[in-house]
């Protein structure tokens, strides 16, 4: 064989072996794209809600405590069986990738970036009626596969990156191989060509490998955002229902570190609160360790309070008792307390004396101030063989505190009762339910729940959060949390 046919040969091999690679190269931005439900991008940012609008709840998400669901390395091994330009080739090859989120400066829209970075080894023959290659290859990319979220749909654009191709060849062989004097003469031509090719051929393997994991990590983000959107869809429909109006805003941005999402309710705001604007400190912003932090207006939680089946709701004494009995009971599972404030209208059992009426309007409403929770109950009491009462309003403060066995206490702090109409004098009911108000505050022994929480129920590959901060003030109230980092720390907090 003449060393035009060794060269050709060799030429053939080495790029077969690098077109047989699951992978591709360089590729720059493209226009945004909308991977699901048809809406167009700019319906989610709505014009006429503006920053100087403030939210009546939002929340900020470390952007670890998301990566932490997103998060993951992959190692797939494969079966090299291809043909390709001439040459059979035959091998195995091994990708790993890594996937993480990072979260970019972004006020307007969030935008958090996936980022895909990976390794693919490779081992191959390839074989042609000239000759036969042994390589093998170590090839890296990194992909970045920008994510934008404006609070009411994902959006996303192509994905973009490069790739390193490194080939190592590792023999060759001529049909002049083993003929003596002939036979070294012919390969050491071949490992020549090879070699002096070699920056040709790794440029046919970057574009081989970037136009096989682009369009993979394109379809694989885009697939998951169609879910994603489906799913944000419905819990905002059940956010709307649960406040009661079709008409709220949702916004989101991003920091280098951090998630906000934040929602406006327009119908929550009455023009006489005249709280619009959140007390200084109480923002959601993160502050040192936190990983999540969220703040809520009172009256957005009332809105939503008063969309409950509450309104002139009749519960006898009798079934006080079993109401009572059974909050008692769940003192240590919040769940099972709101499941039961949250089936009002269950068969009621006869009044033994009297029976206490829900007012129509309003009748629980929560005030957050001054470190503490206000929750205010409208009512008048219904004897079983009198007149009814008038309409009065019970009042009861609870405020909580750290306790040093890392439980979470929660106290009533004051219980007192008056005329729902200020208007009024109290009659014997109210005069009776507000002398008795301070001794029942002295007697209800203080709620003891532990500060670390397990959601993992919800999602394995959510981390226990620990309760670091809870403050109210001028009608709102923040709550924040930390990444528990032990198990064994859950342990001792348990009460």
């Amino acid at each position: 064989m003449d060393r035009r046919g060794v060269c050709l040969s060799a030429l053939i091999l080495w790029l077969t072996v690098g077109t047989s690679l699951p992978l591709r190269g360089q590729i720059t931005d493209s226009p945004l794209t909308i991977p699901s439900l048809g809406s167009d991008y700019s319906e989610g940012m709505r014009a006429d809600v503006t920053d100087s609008d403030p939210a009546d709840f939002e929340i900020s998400l470390r952007t670890d405590l998301l990566d932490s669901f997103v998060s993951r390395q992959t190692v797939e091994s494969d079966d090299v069986a291809t043909q390709v330009l001439e040459a059979d080739v035959r091998g195995v090859q091994t990708t790993t990738t890594s996937i993480r989120v990072q979260s970019v400066d972004s006020q307007s829209v969030a935008r958090l970036d996936l980022l895909a970075t990976g390794v693919v080894s490779s081992s191959t023959v390839g074989i042609t009626p000239q000759a036969r290659v042994a390589t093998t290859g170590n090839h890296t990319f990194d992909i970045r596969k920008p994510v934008f979220f404006d609070g009411r749909q994902f959006l996303t654009k192509p994905a973009f990156g490069s790739v390193r191709a490194r080939q190592f060849p590792q023999a060759v062989q001529t049909l002049a191989s083993g003929v003596p004097l002939f036979g070294p003469i012919g390969e050491r031509i071949a490992w020549n060509e090879v070699y002096r090719r070699m920056p040709m051929s790794d440029a046919v393997v970057v574009r081989q490998v970037a136009d096989d994991v682009l369009p993979k990590v394109n379809r694989g983000v885009d697939s998951e955002l169609i879910k994603l959107n489906q799913q944000w869809h419905r819990f905002r429909q059940m956010i709307d229902r649960a406040a009661g109006s079709d008409s709220v805003y949702w916004n989101a941005s991003t920091t280098s570190t951090a998630l906000m999402i934040a929602a406006r309710n327009p119908a929550a705001r009455s023009p006489g609160t005249g709280r619009w604007e959140s007390p200084v400190g109480l923002r959601s912003n993160l502050e040192d360790d936190e990983a999540v932090a969220m703040i809520i207006l009172d009256a957005a939680v009332n809105r939503m309070l008063e969309q409950q089946p509450w309104g002139g709701l009749t519960v006898s004494d009798s079934a006080l008792q079993n109401l009572f009995q059974a909050a008692q009971a769940a003192t240590d599972d919040p769940q099972q307390l709101l499941t039961l404030l949250m089936e009002p209208a269950q068969q009621m059992p006869e009044p033994t004396l009297f029976s206490v009426r829900l007012a129509d309007q309003a009748p629980l409403t929560l005030l957050f101030h001054d470190g503490s929770v206000t929750i205010s109950l409208k009512f008048q009491v219904v004897p079983k063989s009198a007149s009814p009462g008038q309409l009065q309003l019970l009042n009861v403060r609870f405020a909580g505190q750290s306790e040093a066995d890392g439980t979470w206490s929660v106290a009533v702090k004051q219980i007192s009762a008056q005329p729902a109409d200020p208007g009024e004098l109290p009659d014997a009911w109210t005069t009776l339910i507000s002398n008795q108000a301070a001794v029942i505050a002295d007697r209800v022994p203080p709620s003891r729940l532990p500060r670390v929480i397990d959601l993992q129920f919800l999602n394995d590959k959510l981390p226990l959060l620990r309760i670091r901060r809870i403050q109210t003030a001028g009608g709102w109230l923040r709550a924040s949390w930390q990444i528990e980092e032990s198990a064994e720390q859950l342990t001792r907090c348990l009460p």
